[in-house]
């Protein structure tokens, strides 16, 4: 599939996103669904701040919540922060979302270290085998 989701938000095509996590994203805003993006509270994101300050924050992530109920609230996230993006009625997603030089991003997250899909709670669930990721296994 070759899609740059024109339409996200007018006058902005969308030119940084997985294709499938995109169009994700897309189903979500044309059916009207409230959207919430979350804030990733880390050294990466802010690095001059102490990690120390980044963990109380992070205790604290309900405060940071930007909705999302029209697709040009996207540019309404802070610039150069990679932040969560999902429905407001659900406690997991796998999609990052970011704005960068003006230009919206959509994302989906992968540990550094292990190459395994990442979530908001920390690993992505199969969902056609329920098999949870082991960040401890490496892939074959």
């Amino acid at each position: 599939m070759n899609t740059t989701i024109d339409t996200t938000i007018p006058g902005q095509p969308l030119a940084f996103h997985d294709p499938e996590v995109a169009q994700r994203v897309q189903d979500w805003l044309d059916t009207g669904k409230p959207l919430v993006w979350i804030p990733i509270l880390s050294q990466e994101n802010f690095p001059d701040a102490p990690p120390a300050i980044l963990h109380w924050l992070d205790s604290r992530q309900a405060a940071f919540h930007v909705p999302i109920s029209v697709p040009a609230d996207l540019l309404r996230m802070p610039e150069g922060v990679t932040g969560w993006l999902m429905p407001a009625d659900e406690v997991d997603t796998d999609v990052a979302c970011g704005v960068w030089n003006g230009e919206v991003y959509i994302l989906g997250v992968q540990d550094k270290r292990t190459g395994h899909a990442q979530t908001l709670l920390g690993e992505r669930v199969e969902v056609a085998t329920g098999q949870v990721d082991d960040p401890t296994q490496s892939a074959v």
